[in-house]
């Protein structure tokens, strides 16, 4: 490599060269790997320069003799490096969804702590140090996951330094971890799930705000999908889009099927079947988006984001994180009966407790949820028990009797509207009739086309109508 203005031979394996634009000498050693150190003598003196350059001869052989690496980096310098290198990955499709969690604690807490420090001088007592100092920026200890990630993150340096020759495997520290361990997140019982569906359906009319209002009404649908597929709250489920669900048949069955981007892996999560309402209700927001039918929207497999809201702008996670917050101090359901403050990633939480409640398995729970069964039963174990006395004691069994039984007793929504019809029963005990706010509700086609007959005959308004037909 010519430097464009001159060379001087200082040894067999030393050079100094003048680049353009520069008066200073540069130092080029050349090591018996075939790789180039190259560093500034930072004078203008050819005497100064050849005996620093001389100085630096001495000082990488000393290192390399004393198994050391030849040189170092900043570490800022390599974190650099390892964040190119899994954006690169993240954008061509093979990256791990958890980078962007590494990327997010190298950039946040790592590289402001550890930026100007040579990588290979991070041993136990700089870890150590570094541990007091992220305890009191965060103003309370790290849970282990949080620990975790900030450790994964490290490594990812380590490996991006070892494969540069800026450090050897021997002088990696041992990365600890002596964070709090982490606890199950709140949930939500059924009552407070209907009552939070409920408020949502109004709640984006009680503010002037166009924006806010926008984010209330996406946050509507949001809440109902999380609470109905399991899909993580943030860069899963927001990072959704169209072409990423679709119908898939089993068994003569055809179930809606969301291909998430997991933290470890891609998965397919079958959703709920009233999901199907929830996002064809969503998708009537994004001005960008015209189909006939949900079937046709999946169909044309669209690269918009779901969760758009009817200002064309994507969901973001501070945004809905703010306005949930917001609901749930107005329905004073912040903190639950337990103590435990809930968030939108709770609904994963409560998703999972009805599946354990209707007996389904952690091993079948831990494929739709892309977590391992040691870790659901980590959380679960001690609830799921209970969650399924129903199963254990043998009464769901004998329900199920008692419900053949009942079956023969006539047709309850048949007799709704036959009451209605004769005045028997008002709009609102239709409803409850109906089961409209109950959890497990759907509009089966015999309630929809008596539901617009009712309509079409003026026995209800709209707003019922449209409460039957959209839960």
């Amino acid at each position: 490599m010519s430097y464009g203005v001159s060379t001087i031979p200082v040894h067999k394996k030393l050079r100094l060269d003048k680049r353009r634009g520069s008066d200073n000498w540069y130092a080029r050693l050349t090591l018996d790997n075939g790789k180039r150190i190259v560093k500034s003598t930072k004078t203008d003196d050819l005497e100064e320069a050849k005996e620093r350059a001389i100085a630096l001869y001495y000082e990488t052989e000393a290192r390399i003799k004393n198994n050391l690496p030849a040189q170092t980096r900043k570490f800022k310098h390599v974190a650099e490096y390892a964040i190119k290198r899994m954006q690169e990955t993240l954008e061509n499709g093979t990256g791990k969804q958890a980078y962007r969690d590494y990327i997010s604690a190298l950039r946040i807490w790592l590289i402001p702590h550890f930026g100007s420090t040579d990588v290979d001088k991070i041993d136990l007592a700089a870890l150590t140090a570094f541990d007091a100092w992220r305890t009191q920026h965060n103003k309370k200890p790290f849970s282990q996951s949080g620990i975790n990630n900030h450790n994964a993150a490290l490594n990812r340096v380590f490996d991006e330094a070892e494969l540069q020759g800026w450090l050897v495997k021997s002088m990696r520290p041992t990365l600890l971890n002596k964070g709090i361990k982490s606890q199950s997140r709140g949930s939500f019982s059924n009552e407070e799930y209907t009552k939070i569906y409920t408020a949502l359906r109004s709640w984006h009319k009680e503010t002037d705000n166009k924006k806010a209002a926008a984010t209330r009404e996406v946050l509507r649908n949001y809440v109902l999908f999380l609470a109905n597929t399991g899909v993580r709250h943030g860069t899963e489920a927001l990072g959704l889009r169209w072409r990423n669900i679709e119908w898939q048949k089993s068994a003569g069955e055809q179930y809606l099927v969301v291909n998430v981007d997991g933290k470890t892996r891609k998965r397919g999560a079958v959703a709920r079947d009233r999901v199907e309402s929830y996002l064809d209700r969503q998708s009537k927001l994004n001005p960008a988006l015209s189909h006939d039918t949900f079937s046709d929207l999946l169909a044309a497999k669209s690269d918009e984001y779901v969760f758009t809201t009817r200002l064309g702008q994507v969901a973001n996670i501070a945004s809905l994180n703010r306005a949930f917050n917001a609901l749930l101090d107005d329905l004073n359901l912040k903190v639950g009966a337990d103590g435990k403050e809930r968030t939108l990633y709770s609904w994963r939480h409560y998703y999972a407790t009805q599946d354990l409640k209707r007996g389904v398995s952690t091993h079948v729970l831990s494929k739709q949820l892309g977590n391992s069964t040691a870790m659901l039963d980590k959380y679960y174990s001690k609830v799921s028990p209970l969650l399924n006395a129903d199963l254990h004691s043998g009464r769901n069994r004998r329900k199920k009797i008692d419900a053949a039984t009942d079956a023969g007793a006539g047709n309850v929504v048949g007799i709704a509207f036959e009451m209605l019809a004769t005045g028997k029963l008002d709009e609102a005990g239709l409803l409850a009739a109906l089961g409209v706010e109950r959890q497990n509700y759907i509009v089966t086609e015999q309630i929809a086309l008596k539901a617009l007959a009712a309509k079409n005959g003026e026995l209800i308004n709209t707003e019922t109508l449209m409460r039957i037909l959209n839960g």
